[in-house]
């Protein structure tokens, strides 16, 4: 167990040492060339995997995993029976990265026969393997004694598509009586959508527990769609649970039937703020004309305290004739939750809203602009690009946020001038300034972005380096090569990452790529 500890401390620090740099590079072309990497190539991690030290052979075997060095697969299966603990760790872990499934049984019989390593480590292979043929292997571990060990399980089973072990783990779960272990079964019946276990699951709402496991069979009965399960649901929105409320609403939104309607807007006149909020998710999500007209019902009540959530729902239904409402009401400052209905214009997609927006978005009031700026972004008014060019001067940081993404939504260039004269201005801001401009598809917008990787300052550089990656644009290439053989390490570094993303090469030298960069 010592070897397994020492193995994962080094993997720690390997992680470190790959991060390391070997310094700025020299002006003359052999400086150049004499940098060996940041990174060993895989001639030399190859070579690694015969050393006679363990820690090398470990994490030469892991790196030619992330590498998905495919030419190291036989070697790596001679190492999963090394002495070391730690050598067969890093093999299995490297072969689960390759996928390579005629690897599957070897470290599943591992995973139950090899004492120096935890289970976890054999899990976290078998994880990345991909491989279904295994859940019948490890399914019983969700009724292991760590509780850890459980959930991991329950991912793994996930991850690779076990759902033919839907029934072997509903028996496993009808034989349990560790309420505890209960939620694990809830997680593994619900994500893997084992709809037979509706009535398991329901069996575990009659303890009101306020438990976990209760919050998890909650969540359970929406992923498997449960027929029966929309009166418990229902009931749980208004009692005191708070994680209950939550994933109540979220498995009434996931089973999505319209006769709900009726028995949830009730709940609306909580007050309860959990149960109002999650109310109002639910009326929000399921497509139904009911709740728009009901919604709107209350819209023209004199019953102010539900409109903010009426506005939401009529808004996210798309219920276009409640727009001139909804409209007045955003024009009256004492209207409560303005927002809500700024944004509610935004959801319901009539560009005839549009002035009424403009107007609140520069008005100052404490309620309306952030929804306003929202909704013209959603709405690509263009035409209230000056208006948003204005509330970015206004000095709401809050304001501010908001009206950069609905520049973004909008994309137009002539908001470029201003957003280069903010990056200047508050470099703090720089990746949501720069994600603004990165929607905007022209040459001037990709020169900006290029200009900031040329910063001195990390808060600007770092997220236009991540900017050029997004975009995958070939023509950011040659400024991307300037900084593989400068004299700064960390951009280094990201210009591999770009680069990699744009030609999809997965280069780790600056040699590879200057070589990479004369044949193209």
């Amino acid at each position: 167990m010592q070897t397994y500890r020492n193995f994962f401390s080094f993997f720690f620090i390997l992680t470190l040492i790959l991060n390391c740099d070997p310094g700025p590079v020299k002006d003359d072309t052999t400086a150049v060339e004499e940098v060996v990497s940041e990174e060993q190539t895989t001639k030399e991690l190859m070579e690694n995997l015969n050393s006679s030290d363990p820690f090398t052979r470990s994490q030469a075997a892991i790196q030619l995993g992330s590498r998905e060095e495919r030419s190291a697969i036989p070697k790596l299966k001679k190492l999963l029976a090394d002495k070391e603990p730690g050598v067969r760790a890093g093999a299995a872990i490297a072969l689960g990265d390759l996928k390579d499934k005629t690897s599957t049984q070897t470290i599943t019989n591992l995973l139950w026969s090899d004492s120096e390593n935890p289970k976890d480590v054999y899990l976290d292979a078998l994880t990345r393997m991909k491989d279904p043929s295994v859940g019948n292997r490890i399914y019983s571990l969700l009724d292991d004694a760590n509780p850890t060990l459980r959930l991991q399980t329950v991912d793994a089973l996930v991850q690779i598509g076990a759902n033919v072990t839907g029934s072997q783990i509903l028996s496993l779960a009808l034989k349990n009586k560790d309420r505890e272990k209960d939620k694990t079964y809830a997680m593994a019946l619900g994500k893997l959508k084992v709809s037979s276990s509706e009535s398991y699951l329901l069996g575990l709402t009659k303890t009101q527990d306020e438990s976990p496991t209760l919050a998890a069979a909650y969540l359970a009965l929406g992923r498997i769609k449960a027929k029966n399960a929309n009166d418990v649901l229902v009931k749980a929105l208004g009692l005191p649970y708070s994680k209950g409320k939550e994933n109540a609403s979220m498995a009434l939104i996931e089973i999505g039937n319209p006769s709900v309607v009726s028995k949830v807007f009730p709940l609306l006149s909580s007050e309860d703020v959990e149960t109002k909020l999650y109310t109002t998710d639910v009326l929000c999500s399921i497509p139904s004309k009911e709740a728009a007209k009901l919604a709107f019902g209350l819209l023209n009540g004199k019953e102010t305290k539900t409109w903010g959530s009426a506005a939401k729902i009529v808004g996210r239904q798309r219920y276009k004739e409640g727009r001139l409402r909804i409209e007045e009401l955003l024009g009256k400052k004492s209207t409560p939750e303005r927002d809500s209905f700024a944004e509610a214009l935004g959801w319901i997609g009539d560009k005839a809203s549009v002035p009424i927006l403009r107007k609140v978005l520069l008005s100052g009031e404490t309620e309306g602009p952030y929804g306003s700026a929202w909704a013209l972004g959603i709405l690509g008014a263009k035409e209230a690009v000056p208006d948003l060019i204005q509330a970015l001067d206004k000095g709401d940081a809050k304001l501010m946020v908001y009206a950069l993404e609905a520049l973004g939504s909008i994309a137009d260039p002539s908001s470029l001038p201003k957003l280069k004269e903010l990056l200047s201005e508050r470099p703090k801001m720089a990746p949501q300034i720069l994600s603004t401009v990165a929607l905007i598809a022209t040459e001037d917008a990709r020169i900006l972005i290029e200009e900031a990787t040329k910063s001195k300052d990390a808060d600007v550089y770092r997220p236009a380096m991540e900017e050029i990656a997004k975009r995958k644009d070939k023509k950011s290439i040659p400024v991307l090569l300037t900084f593989v053989n400068g004299d700064e390490s960390e951009k280094r570094k990201l210009s591999y990452y770009a680069l990699t993303a744009i030609t999809g090469e997965k280069f780790r030298t600056a040699k590879e790529w200057n070589h990479w960069a004369k044949g193209n």
